[in-house]
């Protein structure tokens, strides 16, 4: 758990989401969120769950919870080394095509042909194959019901010393185990609510998007689970708890 202070000098970002405005800040190469709605805590349990599985640790970004400026929120640590440029999938698509690929999706009749053409553009014109990093995100998505995986939320990294283009490790999970999930009710049980998540960006289904990719990683679930009893109750641990008991397999 960190503490730390930080002056305007050190913003970053200051993006505008449905709960209010969320400030993004940035110093000695750590990204420090703070929280508009409890999503520090989604993020460190949802990276640390990914420490139980069995994906190469540069696979996934690690966040911390911890307090800025007195606020809740959390931090991760800058992946990219010099060079590098992460580029999300809604503005490479538009420099390739010079239009959204959000916007694409209404020219598909179902979510298979989206997904095709999805995977071809990049594999086509940037000779990077999202296939796997797809398989590695849905599969996330499923057990942790992210409600934000929009294609900003997407990203691949331009190695300009390489020249070529890489999928980017799986990060910004905050909006999930029902952190800021819109259908959320406090009156209905978990299983309820769950059931009320939608997901992104190719189905509103989790299940169905995991269908068409995949099991992407092998989860530890009883070490898992022996983690999160010794986690500080709360409506994100109790969520995953939940869904790592529906999902296992």
């Amino acid at each position: 758990m960190f503490d730390v202070t930080l002056g305007n000098e050190y913003i970053s970002q200051l993006d505008g989401t449905s709960e209010g405005t969320q400030l993004k800040y940035y110093k000695d190469k750590y990204w420090y969120k703070i929280d508009t709605c409890g999503e520090g805590k989604a993020e460190y349990l949802v990276s640390k769950l990914l420490t139980f599985s069995d994906l190469p640790e540069d696979s996934y970004v690690l966040y911390e919870e911890g307090l800025i400026n007195g606020k809740s929120g959390c931090r991760s640590y800058n992946f990219l080394i010099s060079g590098q440029e992460l580029i999300t999938l809604e503005r490479l698509h538009q420099y390739l095509t010079g239009r959204k690929l959000s916007a694409m999706k209404e020219e598909y009749e179902d979510m298979e042909h989206f997904i095709e053409y999805t995977l071809n553009v990049f594999l086509t014109q940037l000779s990077v194959d999202l296939f796997p990093y797809f398989q590695r995100i849905f599969t996330l998505d499923l057990v942790t019901l992210n409600e934000d995986r929009h294609f900003n939320n997407l990203a691949v990294i331009a190695d300009r010393n390489s020249g070529k283009y890489i999928s980017a490790p799986i990060f910004d999970n905050g909006r999930s185990l029902l952190c800021g999930c819109q259908g959320y009710r406090e009156g209905l049980s978990l299983e309820e609510n769950v059931r009320r998540v939608t997901a992104r960006p190719f189905s509103g289904s989790h299940q169905k998007q995991f269908d068409y990719f995949g099991k992407g990683f092998v989860l530890e679930y009883d070490k898992a689970v022996e983690w999160l009893n010794q986690e500080e109750p709360s409506l994100q641990r109790d969520v995953l708890l939940l869904r790592i008991k529906q999902t296992k397999k």
